[in-house]
């Protein structure tokens, strides 16, 4: 905006400058440098004078304003945002300040060499950034260490292996670690993530794990947990911690493989202890598996139970959860009414909407007014990448982690992407104009979280610096030539004709290059000899 604001001031010296100089003759500039009198001087000016000066500032004064106005609209919240984040330090802490900017991990994350390393080996890309692995290895550090490890050689073994930058790095470390015991939990959980080529693979190592946490929580006793000192509970805590770990991963395993039942049954039995299946988000395995076997009357008690959907307050005035909610609950309202819209006529739009497809409408909305970059990927619009193994709410890595899973089941239900895409050509001009719904440190931050190469989604999509330049120019220019036209028009006239006289003459000389250049059987000889394409 600052060159912007710079080019801005340089076309309005430059029209002044073009102005005196198509007005010498009219406004007697040279007779008028040539005496000395200055009354004479403003004696001799004529009213057209006047009239064309004040014309002149009157425009320039309204561009100004229209372009002061046009940048306060669109940054003055970001700039008061940001001001107020300078001066209050405990904004950070604060939900209502950036909510949008805290970083979640993500329920649905792939396992990192099964699939993840698969597919940079397939592609030759990355698809994980640093800022987002070193995200998981904090989680992993917080959930699978404690302060009553010290001590306790394969434990601190495991604190430098969740450090390591590298890959390789980590494996040797948990193997390390399993050499002096053989039944580290946490050394295995590694190994299962990073150490195998299939999820097979990975549920035999998980369920090795699980075995020997289960091992170590069963030998658990008063006088062994007193022995770690006065913090001794969180030891028992740290390993409830990682048994809930590890049997939600094997119950994604089990959902990966096509065994739907256990997967369903080993979400539910983790969502009945309240804490740790939080923690973990496990309600957004358990609706996404729910949704594959078609049980909508169960997603729709998962929602009432985790979202508040459909209980006494309105849901309508409070915001979703999350982006898994918001559109999970919309797919089941555009269920009820999609078979309407599997082949959209006029009849069926002359006779107006009914309620069921008003509230349907109204929850796509909703649902896209908290994240609105979740319909291109669902629409094929957007090329879909892997989703990140943490994500932003509100933002382009939340859509991706969303998406994802969530493609087939819109897929699934004949009409509902029909209906989403008539939704959204209605809300995008709408999210274009909002531009406080989304903050510029929400893209800032998901460009940590998505990998380079990837195309991000922003909204609202603005014009580039190039464009509105290009935009301010052609209206100045316009301007101007207006002016002279009213003016000078016999000047203008004769000015016209030369630039026209130029462009032809340019024109002439170039066909003229370009024939002496190209042999002059070029186009018989093209026609005559159409290029052959191999077969494939």
């Amino acid at each position: 905006m600052a060159c912007s604001w710079t080019f801005l001031w340089l076309l309005w010296i430059a029209m002044v400058a073009v102005l005196l100089f198509f007005l010498r003759g009219p406004l007697k500039i040279s007779e008028s440098l040539e005496s000395v009198s200055a009354t004479s001087y403003f004696n001799n000016l004529t009213p057209k004078f006047y009239v064309a000066l004040t014309g002149t500032s009157s425009l320039v004064s309204g561009i100004i304003l229209i372009f002061e106005w046009w940048y306060f609209k669109n940054n003055a919240g970001v700039e008061q945002g940001e001001d107020e984040g300078s001066d209050n330090e405990e904004s950070i802490d604060n939900p209502k300040t950036v909510p949008e900017c805290k970083v979640w991990r993500n329920p649905m994350a792939l396992f990192r060499a099964a699939e993840y390393n698969r597919f940079r080996k397939e592609t030759n890309s990355e698809p994980l950034t640093y800022y987002d692995m070193n995200l998981s290895a904090q989680d992993h550090q917080s959930l699978f260490m404690c302060d009553e490890d010290q001590g306790r050689a394969e434990y601190e073994i495991m604190q430098v292996a969740w450090r390591e930058r590298e890959s390789e790095q980590r494996i040797q470390t948990a193997r390390a670690a399993l050499a002096i015991n053989s039944e580290c939990a946490s050394a295995l959980v590694l190994l299962a993530e990073e150490d195998t080529e299939t999820v097979a693979q990975a549920e035999n190592v998980l369920r090795r794990a699980l075995r020997a946490i289960e091992n170590t929580l069963s030998t658990y006793s008063n006088n062994q947990i007193a022995s770690y000192g006065q913090n001794g509970d969180t030891v028992r805590k740290r390993d409830l911690t990682i048994q809930t770990y590890i049997k939600r991963r094997l119950a994604m395993c089990a959902r990966k493989q096509g065994r739907l039942r256990e997967a369903i049954k080993g979400f539910r039995d983790l969502s009945r202890e309240q804490s740790l299946s939080t923690l973990l988000s496990v309600q957004d395995n358990l609706i996404e598996a729910c949704l594959e076997v078609q049980a909508y009357a169960d997603v729709q008690n998962l929602l009432v139970r985790y979202d508040g959907y459909g209980t006494s307050c309105s849901y309508d005035q409070r915001e979703p959860r999350s982006a898994a909610m918001s559109y999970t609950s919309a797919l089941l309202k555009v269920r009820a009414v999609a078979e309407n819209f599997r082949c959209p006529s006029e009849s069926s739009v002359r006779r107006g909407l009914s309620s069921a497809e008003q509230t349907a409408i109204e929850a796509l909305t909703r649902a896209m007014e908290f994240n609105p970059h979740v319909p291109p990927y669902l629409l094929e619009i957007r090329a879909m990448i892997m989703p990140p193994e943490h994500f932003l709410k509100r933002g382009d890595s939340e859509a991706l982690a969303y998406a994802f899973f969530h493609i087939q089941h819109w897929k699934r239900i004949d009409g509902a992407l029909q209906l989403l895409s008539i939704v959204w050509k209605d809300f995008v001009p709408k999210v274009n104009k909002d531009t406080h719904a989304f903050s510029s440190q929400l893209e800032s931050a998901d460009k940590e979280l998505l990998p380079a190469w990837h195309e991000q989604s922003a909204f609202p999509q603005t014009e580039s610096t190039l464009g509105m330049l290009i935009q301010t120019f052609a209206c100045l220019a316009i301007c101007i030539l207006a002016v002279l036209s009213q003016q000078v028009p016999s000047s203008y006239g004769e000015m016209l004709r030369q630039l026209v006289t130029s462009g032809v003459q340019m024109y002439e000389n170039s066909m003229n290059t370009f024939s002496q250049w190209a042999p002059n059987n070029i186009i018989p000889y093209l026609a005559s000899k159409p290029v052959s394409v191999p077969e494939i």
